[in-house]
């Protein structure tokens, strides 16, 4: 296709040209001015006198000792409720059509984001820049005659009167710039099947039809489609009928844990890209492949703060407590965990979206999520991140040459008994929980010197190895079958008791896989 070449060529000499790029520190000094100046006659802006904020030289001490940092309900139930309810000019100039639902993975409830005109139009804006970031990849030509395969949340949106309710891959694919069409599947009649089963039956069924050379999406959905397609079609690897896929787009959960899945799904060697896309923006993404981070894009609708991820500023169920002082990029430092902050042209305000993050290079603004705010494990100062946890299966991969795609911990503190429950996802059937106990064990340890002090004392590790299956029923029980959910590390109060009564029923069950 025409535009397929003008996009190579674009490309092409974008690679040539000497990247230049705004330092990081102004680019955002850049656009709290402009989201400022962009709210200040709105019933937020007023109210926290915008106006009077940017008459400073320097808006942001005022900004930061004014605007209160807040979490959803926070920001909710005083503000967004009447965006929700239809009014205009509230949090951003205007009204707002889409609203992208998010449960999360860390409460059940779901939140109603909104999205923005201006929100949208950053979001193509943010993955072209990712898109734009290929040759770094070394990807061959063919990447720009292939076609890109989503797997998402459905385009058919919920109605409530004008609002429009779905969920933001969903919003993403239905609101696709130009640009993008040329290369997107499955098409706009399969990603409007409201029904993921349906929906991926439907993309099993057409996929010989495809040349698919990029796959995007959060990485259990990818498996289960391609377990799905060589399934259906009877095929050994995926390669069968994919044999220029070159790239995995992972969105917003790392990849890591599931390289030897899709090792053996694909059938020959292909490259990552993590891209770190929530329900509240397009906030980085992995410009080069041999750098280990992500890099924040500064530049577009969304100013960031970092709230240093300690017991002085988060209680021991991942709340915020009262005082807590957020930090701008020159205030960060490498190597610490931060819990993400952010103002963007949605109408968000000091903002904490839950995700925790590490920078690995101040200079250049490069992070990796680390975690979760409610997804951590401190039951006696251990201190066990998301990032820990990845880090230790990564190990017992390596160290044993197995798959563990899915993995969650339930932390346990009754009287004298402290310990983390590990379930182990896996189609491995001769992995032994006696096997991977002492390798995960010494791996955490290497990667946490708390936990390893811990684990001299009171807290006990234990391992249950159970088929990856659990997992994936786990999740439609809890009606999450969409696409876009992501399964939680770490289980606790109503989502525990529902894992643990799913495995007690296989486990007593004569027809357990």
């Amino acid at each position: 296709m025409l535009i397929d070449r003008v996009i190579e060529l674009a490309l092409e000499t974008t690679n040539k040209l000497p990247f230049r790029r705004r330092p990081p520190w102004p680019a955002q000094q850049r656009t709290l001015r402009k989201l400022l100046k962009k709210a200040r006659k709105t019933v937020f802006g007023r109210a926290y006198d915008f106006v009077g904020m940017l008459g400073e030289t320097d808006p942001l001490e005022r900004f930061r000792r004014e605007v209160p940092i807040v979490d959803y309900e926070g920001l909710f139930e005083p503000w967004w409720r009447r965006v929700y309810e239809g009014k205009a000019n509230i949090t951003w100039p205007g009204g707002t059509e889409y609203f992208a639902l998010s449960s999360g993975t860390s409460n059940a409830r779901t939140k109603y984001i909104p999205i923005t005109d201006d929100m949208l139009r950053r979001l193509s804006r943010g993955a072209f820049r990712m898109f734009a970031s290929f040759p770094n990849y070394g990807l061959s030509e063919d990447i720009y005659t292939g076609s890109w395969l989503a797997i998402g949340g459905t385009t058919k949106l919920a109605h409530e009167g004008k609002r429009h309710l779905g969920y933001l891959s969903g919003i993403n694919a239905r609101e696709q710039p130009l640009w993008a069409r040329g290369f997107y599947k499955p098409g706009r009649r399969i990603a409007h099947i409201e029904n993921f089963d349906d929906r991926m039956e439907e993309i099993a069924r057409h996929a010989p039809e495809w040349n698919i050379s990029v796959l995007v999406g959060i990485p259990h959905w990818i498996q289960l489609t391609l377990e799905r397609i060589c399934e259906l079609h009877q095929l050994k690897t995926i390669s069968e009928i994919w044999p220029e896929l070159e790239l995995l787009v992972s969105g917003g959960v790392a990849y890591q844990p599931y390289v030897k899945s899709f090792e053996r799904l694909i059938g020959h060697p292909i490259k990552y890209m993590n891209t770190y896309l929530a329900s509240e923006g397009m906030f980085a993404f992995q410009r080069y492949p041999e750098v280990d981070g992500m890099q924040l894009l500064l530049d577009n609708g969304i100013f960031y703060e970092f709230l240093p991820f300690n017991e002085s500023n988060f209680d021991d169920e991942g709340n915020v407590r009262p005082g807590a002082r957020a930090l701008v990029l020159p205030e960060v430092e490498a190597g610490h965990d931060y819990a993400m902050v952010i103002s963007s042209c949605s109408g968000a305000w000091r903002y904490v979206i839950g995700d925790t993050v590490r920078f690995t290079d101040v200079d250049n603004a490069v992070i990796q999520i680390s975690g979760r705010t409610k997804h951590y494990i401190n039951l006696v100062t251990e201190h066990l991140t998301v990032d820990n946890m990845n880090a230790g299966i990564l190990a017992v991969e390596e160290s044993l040459q197995v798959s563990i795609p899915e993995f969650t911990i339930i932390p346990v503190k009754e009287d004298e008994y402290i310990a983390h429950e590990w379930y182990l996802g896996t189609q491995e059937d001769s992995l032994t929980a006696e096997t991977v106990l002492p390798l995960l064990d010494a791996a955490l340890g290497a990667v946490n010197d708390d936990y390893q002090s811990e684990r001299k004392t009171a807290l006990q590790i234990k391992v249950k190895v159970v088929p990856l299956s659990y997992f994936y029923e786990w999740v439609r029980r809890s009606g999450q079958v969409n696409g876009q959910s992501k399964i939680p590390r770490v289980l606790k109060g109503e989502a525990r008791d529902r894992w643990l009564a799913l495995v007690e029923e296989r486990e007593n069950s004569p027809n357990t896989p």
